[in-house]
């Protein structure tokens, strides 16, 4: 990949410049949302202190790029949960691993990921291995939530926040994962990020032409649009914890309707060969974005009926009202 095309480009240019000038860190907590390249930039780090073309960024084609790109260079080691949790016993074989000096020209790098998830213990140890390394190691933590970090570790390492991709540089990337245009259009607005082993272009394709053609529905006030939360595409999608994403892409929708009448802006549809509706007016549209929003924030407390939030949002929606939250509990609580 080489620094050039991070995810990224600011932090890789700031590592870029690091390496170059000999001021690299030996300890770093990379730290943000899910999809923004934390992993991805502690790999290319890897090659760029190792490779044996070019100093600051990796060439790709060296030996030891080739390695650490494949996952089978001896000095450079990622360590992922054994369950739920990173055990002692992981750190305690990464440090006989890098207990003897490493070759001449070498800088060992250990990439830990979902550090978070490593217990008191387990964290005193790998602070033993940071504060007394045997040879010149980068030692790469990443993490969602680094308030999760003991205090010790956060002071011993160089934190970097990486911050939330654009839509399209997410829509690039999953471009480049394989994913048709127009999914990634729409997959590069929704929160969370791409599992490619699981995800199904062509479901998920479906289930957005369901979710605009029930949103027409709701705004031309068709009493059809109550019963599609109790069609069966519907109820699977909310059994298999997609409640959220129906809604987000609703919103979706909705939003490029509303530039549709307003202005003449990208649209996240806009590969999509469906048609605008352009009988409705702007206040229309966002009182039902309103709505939509509302019920999206109460989908996730256990406490409400998800079919009850649903069918109150369609109701407020056609009849040109804004939902309160007491009142979605009121009628949430009686159905559950």
């Amino acid at each position: 990949m080489s620094f050039q095309n991070a995810m990224q480009p600011r932090l890789a240019e700031f590592f870029q410049r690091a390496i170059r000038q000999n001021k690299l860190a030996h300890a770093f907590i990379f730290y943000g949302k899910p999809g923004t390249g934390k992993r991805e930039l502690a790999l290319e780090l890897a090659k760029a202190v190792n490779c044996e073309e070019s100093k600051g960024d990796p060439c790709d084609r060296c030996p030891s790029c080739l390695q650490i790109a494949h996952g089978n260079h001896p000095d450079v080691v990622t360590i992922q949960p054994d369950g739920n949790v990173i055990k002692i016993a992981q750190v305690r074989e990464l440090q006989a691993k890098f207990k003897y000096s490493a070759r001449q020209g070498i800088t060992r790098v250990a990439v830990l990921e979902q550090a978070d998830k490593m217990r008191d213990e387990t964290a005193n140890s790998l602070l033993k291995f940071i504060e007394e390394p045997s040879s010149p190691m980068v030692v790469v933590l990443i993490t969602e939530n680094l308030s999760d970090l003991l205090p010790t570790i956060r002071s011993r390492c160089q934190r970097i926040r990486f911050p939330e991709l654009s839509p399209e540089q997410k829509r690039q990337k999953l471009v480049e994962d394989g994913l048709p245009a127009k999914v990634a259009s729409v997959m590069a607005h929704l929160p969370g990020k791409v599992d490619m082993e699981e995800f199904d272009p062509q479901a998920f394709e479906e289930t957005c032409r369901r979710i605009i053609d029930w949103g027409n529905q709701i705004l031309a006030g068709q009493m059809s649009a109550l019963l599609t939360p109790t069609e069966k595409w519907f109820q699977t999608e909310v059994e298999q914890g997609r409640a959220e994403q129906l809604l987000d892409v609703l919103l979706l929708w909705y939003r490029d309707v509303l530039m549709h009448v307003t202005v003449d802006g990208a649209r996240v549809f806009r590969e999509w060969e469906v048609r605008f509706p352009d009988r409705y007016g702007q206040d229309q549209l966002l009182l039902a974005m309103d709505n939509v929003m509302i019920a999206r924030r109460l989908l996730i407390r256990p406490q409400y009926n998800n079919q009850s939030i649903i069918e109150q949002m369609v109701m407020s929606i056609q009849e040109g009202r804004l939902t309160m939250e007491n009142g979605w509990q009121l009628i949430s609580l009686s159905k559950v």
